[in-house]
């Protein structure tokens, strides 16, 4: 029973952290005044005590296949300083993000440091989306550039004022005076700026 208690009261705790701004929060349903859902100020606190800005120091695992029999893997820690905020078209939703990613291939080591942006399109109301990225790669094993594609599950809510928080497969190519070579990765992506905090009043759309 004390461990049930211990637990529900941790519980409460995260249920009910709320956003570090003075604002008071809109009720639900308050549409018209623009404002960010409080969900978003619960899961950026959330994932601070969950840890999850750690994230860019814990290394993506790639596996990594290039002409003839060199199969590798490869640790890469991809970091994004900022997401821009959503740029809301007809249609899908577009968020772009830069990067800078240094990788390190584990057989016959080798360093390498990749810099380019990765843009994710999500339909409208859907968590469930798509990226393209490309990016200029140097390295001691040969340097060139990059492209990749693969699907992204969005774990906040998104809003004018919010940044992704995002699960990703991702398959890349990778071009380099070396030869080419392909690589499949799943990576969990959390945006630094979403630290900086989001203001509840949302830039106001045109009519």
């Amino acid at each position: 029973m004390t461990h049930s208690l211990a637990a529900g009261s941790l519980l409460t705790v995260l249920l009910a952290a709320a956003p570090a701004r003075s604002e008071p929060v809109p009720e639900a349903g308050d549409t018209e005044s623009g404002r960010a859902p409080a969900l978003v100020s619960w899961k950026r606190s959330f994932c601070l005590y969950t840890g999850c800005f750690l994230e860019p120091l814990i290394p993506d695992v790639r596996f990594e296949w290039g002409q003839g029999p060199k199969e590798h893997w490869v640790l890469s820690w991809p970091i994004h300083p900022w997401a821009f905020p959503a740029w809301d078209i007809p249609g899908p939703t577009l968020i772009a993000s830069p990067f800078v990613e240094p990788q390190v291939r584990l057989k016959t080591a080798a360093w390498r440091v990749a810099a380019g942006a990765r843009v994710y399109v999500f339909p409208d109301g859907a968590r469930l989306g798509a990226l393209v990225e490309g990016a200029g790669l140097w390295g001691q094993d040969g340097s060139g550039g990059l492209a990749g594609v693969g699907l992204s599950f969005d774990l906040i809510e998104r809003h004018p004022s919010t940044t992704p928080w995002t699960v990703s497969a991702v398959l890349r190519r990778t071009w380099t005076g070396e030869g080419a070579r392909m690589d499949v990765s799943v990576d969990v992506t959390v945006p630094l700026n979403m630290f900086l905090g989001s203001p509840l009043k949302a830039p106001e759309r045109p009519d």
